[in-house]
């Protein structure tokens, strides 16, 4: 094969790739919800493009089983049991433990500058929400917008510093659906009056990154672990 014949690198991401992230963040964040039935055209529509990159987008989001096929233009939203959720947490929990174990060794100095810019934007925030907790006011999901954007950041980029393509891959599929199944919780926490404690669970990212930062490979494992086992309880990554 000569050097006319190399593939053409791509520079940009096509139509069907901005359908597909945003199809999955919608379906992550609720406004696609469970079990919710749609169709190409609709979702074309939705997003000022064509049917044909949104067809792409959907054949990726049943290949994640996200979406199941229940016609030739039409979808529904997955919808996952308690007991499947659990699965898939267990799973999660597992994969981002030995992430934060391989980024304990492979992390370059940018990236972990990355992560604590993160965890400084988080303890502002957390610190925020703290003091208003404890000035009696009640917590509402939209005010724990930013700190669920900072830790799935913190999550990411730990993720992203293992260096590893597979891992990187099997977190992304099941991180979309536990976040999916996670979100409706949240309101339910909150309502339960257990807003500080979510803050609270927060506080245990900066241990991870600490063990990371010092290239304790076991000890960023163990306690990833320990914190993917609490939040199987709760709802904040």
């Amino acid at each position: 094969m000569t050097d006319d014949l190399r593939l053409r690198e791509l520079s940009s991401p096509t139509l069907a790739d901005q359908a597909y992230d945003a199809l999955r963040e919608a379906i992550i964040s609720g406004e696609l919800a469970p079990q919710e039935k749609i169709t190409e055209r609709g979702l074309a529509a939705r997003l000022a493009v064509s049917p044909t990159p949104v067809r792409e987008a959907l054949r990726r989001l049943e290949q994640d089983q996200l979406v199941d096929r229940t016609g030739p233009r039409t979808v529904q939203v997955t919808a996952f049991d308690d007991d499947r959720a659990a699965e898939l947490r267990l799973v999660e929990g597992n994969l981002r433990a030995v992430a934060a174990r391989l980024a304990a060794s492979n992390a370059r100095p940018d990236q972990l500058a990355r992560i604590e810019r993160l965890l400084d934007e988080g303890d502002a925030e957390h610190a925020r929400l703290q003091a208003r907790a404890q000035a009696g006011e009640p917590l509402a999901v939209e005010d724990l917008a930013d700190l669920l954007r900072i830790t799935r950041g913190f999550h990411t980029a730990v993720n992203e510093a293992s260096g590893n393509p597979v891992l990187l891959r099997l977190l992304s599929m099941v991180d979309a659906f536990s976040l999916a199944h996670r979100r409706p919780r949240l309101r339910g926490e909150l309502r339960d009056d257990r807003g500080l404690d979510i803050a609270r669970r927060y506080a245990e990212h900066r241990a991870v990154f600490a063990a990371v930062r010092d290239g304790d490979g076991p000890e960023a494992e163990r306690l990833m672990r320990d914190h993917a086992a609490a939040e199987a309880l709760g709802a904040l990554t």
